[in-house]
């Protein structure tokens, strides 16, 4: 009797042993085969998630360094003033007063201007042109690089001039940051197009095709050297007769000696205060001065 209770003892302990252990010990495929499924199933949130729940990265825009922008005004001309005094990155150049200096003006006689231009005309563009002049003597003097000249009637775009990489830019050259596009020799020519040059550039630097067309006005000049300056200046001293400093810049365009412009524009007229200087019958409404508004 004792024998058998001993037996009936060791097959029980054994069953109890055998249910036990899948619950205790889960086996390696098993183990296997759930990790895979775990991973499938991150795999699975992670594609359907919302785009909301997405971090978007922002985009990094550079800001680069400013040129110092020159705005040539007249000390009465307040009311020109008013769009530049609250950003102090325009410093403000005194204009030469045409009409009160008049003859004592030395390019007043050193102007060549249309022979049937009034007197008053006469004085103001070489009041513009001893402004012009004494300026860029001022950059040669101070040996200023990276200078920018505007006129009063001109504004920057400075989101497009802060991104910019000014060390980037051609140095052997002065560039136009803005300005109009006329044809190549005449006014007069009906056949010229300004929207066909304009499909001809680029965005950024272009080296100007004087085949096609000519840059004028002061809307924007830049010296990337003073150098530059110093050999503008050079020639222009030399000359014993000088049209308005524009005119005289489309020469040196023709020569290969002002190389380049920068398209679209950087700095562009302020049509509103363009039509109140000497100039005013050159400028109408349709003209897209960000683009080189041509003729």
């Amino acid at each position: 009797m004792p024998a058998r209770n001993t037996r009936r003892v060791r097959r029980r302990s054994t069953r109890r042993l055998r249910t036990r252990r899948p619950s205790m010990v889960t086996p390696r495929r098993e183990r296997g085969r759930r990790s895979s499924m775990q991973f499938k199933n991150k795999s699975r949130e992670r594609r359907h998630r919302t785009p909301s729940l997405t971090k978007k990265k922002d985009k990094i825009v550079t800001k680069h360094k400013l040129p110092k922008i020159f705005v040539i005004n007249l000390r009465g001309d307040k009311d020109k003033w008013n769009k530049y005094k609250n950003n102090d990155k325009y410093v403000r150049y005194s204009a030469c007063n045409g009409i009160e200096m008049s003859q004592a003006n030395p390019y007043y006689d050193k102007l060549i201007i249309m022979w049937n231009a009034k007197d008053r005309k006469k004085k103001c563009t070489a009041g513009i042109l001893n402004s012009h002049m004494s300026l860029i003597k001022k950059i040669v003097k101070g040996k200023i690089d990276q200078a920018l000249v505007i006129e009063d009637d001109a504004i920057v775009d400075f989101k497009k001039l802060e991104s910019l990489n000014l060390d980037k830019l051609p140095t052997d050259s002065i560039i136009y940051f803005g300005g109009t596009l006329h044809p190549p020799k005449t006014f007069n020519d009906k056949k010229w197009n300004v929207e066909t040059v304009r499909k001809g550039l680029k965005k950024g630097i272009n080296s100007i095709n004087t085949t096609k067309y000519r840059v004028l006005g002061g809307h924007g000049y830049y010296f990337p050297k003073w150098e530059r300056a110093q050999e503008l200046l050079e020639i222009m001293e030399q000359k014993p007769k000088m049209r308005a400093l524009d005119s005289e810049m489309v020469k040196l365009q023709r020569k290969g000696i002002i190389k380049y412009m920068y398209y679209p524009a950087i700095s562009y007229l302020n049509l509103k205060d363009a039509k109140k200087g000497v100039h005013a019958a050159h400028f109408d409404d349709v003209r897209t001065m960000k683009y080189y508004g041509g003729s």
